[in-house]
Formats: C-alpha cells, sequence, structure tokens
C-alpha cells in the first residue's frame, strides 16, 4: 500500500509540475515593430509570433504598430500603437494583466476555463469581465475609459485610487478656520462623483474615469467609434474570430 501512495504522489506532483509550467499567454500577431522584456530582465528585445509569455514579463507596441496575445484561457487580447501591457498574475481563478499606457481591446468570447475570470487594469480603474468584448484605454492625462461593445463589464477602482480617494476626504474633513462662503455656481462637466465601488457597463456603454477618481457614463457613439482605425480594424478581426 506504501509503494502505491508514494508513486500516485510522485505522478501528481509531476502533473501539477507541467500545469504550472504551462505559459499564460502566447504572441499570435504582430505588426511593425514590438519589443518584448522577458521577467527577470533588464533588456527589451524584438518581440515575435509564438513567443510564450508568463506572470512578469512586459510587451510593448511602438509607433503605427500592433500585437495579439492569446491567454491560455481563451481570451485575446490585442494592442494599439505605443502601448504597454504587463502580465500581473495568473491563479486558478484569475488572470490579471496592466496596460500603463494606450489602448487594449479584450475579447473573451472564446473562454475556454469555465469560471476563470480576467483582469484588466490601468493605474487608476479594473475590469473585470467574463464572455464579453470591450475597449480599454489609459491616456497621457491619466484618464481611463473602458468601452464595451458586447457582453458586461464590471468596472471598479484599483487600491492606488481608493488610497487616493480616502486621503482626499480626510484632508477635505479637517477643520479650517471660518472663511466666507461663495456664492452658488455651476458644477463643470459630468464628473462629479468618485469610483469608490464596482459598477456593471453593459453593451452600448462608455465609462470614463479621470485621475482623481471621479467619473461618467455614457453611449456610445457607434457611427463614430467604427471610423477609429483601431477599433474598426478590430471589429474585423473579430468577424474572422468568430468564424473559427
Amino acid at each position: 500500500m506504501r509503494f502505491l501512495f508514494m508513486c500516485v504522489c510522485v505522478i501528481t506532483s509531476a502533473a501539477f509540475a507541467c500545469l504550472h509550467a504551462q505559459p499564460v499567454a502566447k504572441i499570435t500577431v504582430i505588426e511593425g515593430q514590438v519589443s518584448v522584456m522577458k521577467k527577470g530582465t533588464s533588456q527589451w528585445r524584438n518581440a515575435k509570433p509564438g513567443i510564450q509569455l508568463d506572470v512578469g514579463d512586459q510587451l510593448y507596441t511602438y509607433e503605427e504598430s500592433f500585437a495579439e496575445i492569446r491567454y491560455s484561457i481563451g481570451t485575446v487580447l490585442r494592442m494599439d500603437e505605443k502601448t504597454k501591457v504587463t502580465i500581473e498574475a495568473s491563479s486558478e481563478k484569475t488572470i490579471k494583466t496592466k496596460t500603463s499606457m494606450g489602448n487594449v481591446w479584450v475579447n473573451m468570447k472564446k473562454l475556454i476555463s469555465t469560471g476563470k475570470q480576467f483582469e484588466v487594469s490601468t493605474p487608476t480603474a479594473v475590469a473585470a469581465i467574463r464572455g464579453t468584448v470591450f475597449d480599454f484605454s489609459y491616456t497621457p492625462d491619466s484618464a481611463t475609459y473602458v468601452n464595451v461593445f458586447e457582453g458586461k463589464v464590471a468596472v471598479g477602482p484599483t487600491n492606488e485610487l481608493k488610497k487616493k480617494i480616502e486621503k482626499e476626504k480626510k484632508e477635505s474633513a479637517k477643520i479650517r478656520e471660518p472663511q466666507e462662503v461663495p456664492g452658488p455656481e455651476e458644477i463643470p462637466g459630468p464628473y462629479e462623483v468618485s469610483l469608490e465601488q464596482w459598477l456593471t457597463i453593459v453593451e452600448g456603454q462608455r465609462i470614463s474615469i479621470q485621475k482623481n477618481g471621479k467619473y461618467a457614463i455614457d453611449k456610445i457613439n457607434m457611427e463614430q467609434a467604427q471610423k477609429e482605425k483601431f477599433i474598426k480594424k478590430n471589429l474585423m478581426l473579430d468577424e474572422n474570430l468568430n468564424k473559427k
């Protein structure tokens, strides 16, 4: 009995090691100049289709360049020009990818791992999804935009943003010297409420989150959106993806 038990343990351990060694994602398409920095290195190298990506790896697309990544769970992520992504984590339940600049398109319609969740984030917002299609960008002015083209996306604040909002609340609550109260004035723009809890953004909606945490939700102008080069290209690629 002892010998049988030991054999089972060895086989199980080997299977677990193989599962753990499976790469998180793979580069499937490259156009123009794209660089990869593997975890534990400090050098950017030219990326090529077929390169496997794991936790800690980074990918960057230069001007007029494009890249597509396919994750082990079936998710497809495409990168616009001048975009940088980092694969942050991979567990039994979630794969996390961060974009610190640029624009990405995510298609989860081909999800092959049931119960697995995919998260993509910027320094200010996190989008958690299953079985949907959306456009996600982080602009130079530190604003985050999420456009949902199909399905729904849960959007919430990052820990970094939560701390910032909490700090601002404490500072505004401090006792100040009495001062003259100004007359009523119009509140500028729709950004009045801070993103402090998770929200569900559905198909046809767009949420924009400013660097101070204030957010606004409105409808996507589909006619205008489909004229944008990156969006137009992804809609076409998704059509071909759905046929496979």
